[in-house]
């Protein structure tokens, strides 16, 4: 797979220990919207193909020890 399209969704305990593992402890009313927010930006970030090489970046490709001063 080029992408995590494929694994199924967060539970809302997986998002408490992702939660926890980063160092936040939200109060439950936030934490439920939280929760209903996660989809999307999971969905989202899930999307992203993985496994490139660094040069496929165009920002990496860019030798700046090229440039020559007049």
């Amino acid at each position: 797979m080029t992408d995590l399209t494929h694994l199924p969704p967060a539970t809302k305990d997986e998002i408490r220990v992702m939660l926890a593992r980063a160092g936040l402890e939200l109060p439950e009313d936030l934490f439920e919207e939280f929760c209903e927010a996660w989809p999307a930006f999971e969905a989202m970030v899930r999307r992203l193909p993985r496994g490139r090489d660094r040069m496929d970046e165009p920002a990496h490709s860019y030798a700046a020890d090229r440039i020559v001063r007049p």
